[in-house]
């Protein structure tokens, strides 16, 4: 029996911004989503990814690497505006 998982399709380009990122770090590191999203920009100022769409594919690859994350890439004003 073959049963094929439905996995979105991801732009390569990004996923390989974001591997890169992410090979800075070892299996068992901390990432900031933060510094994470300020590496893909920085690599690729033409990026035109939304936040949350880079935060998705970040979390997926570093879960994936047995990395932990910390999502600390929403400013102190908008998380009060997310709360209100």
């Amino acid at each position: 029996m073959n049963v094929a998982a439905e996995v979105p399709v991801m732009d390569p380009t990004v996923q390989d911004l974001v591997s890169a990122a992410l090979s800075k770090f070892r299996a068992g590191d901390t990432v900031s989503t933060r510094a994470m999203l300020d590496a893909i920009r920085h690599a690729d100022p033409s990026c035109e990814d939304s936040d949350d769409h880079l935060v998705e594919l970040i979390v997926m690859a570093a879960v994936g690497r047995t990395m932990g994350v910390v999502f600390d890439h929403r400013s102190p004003d908008e998380r009060l505006a997310r709360l209100s």
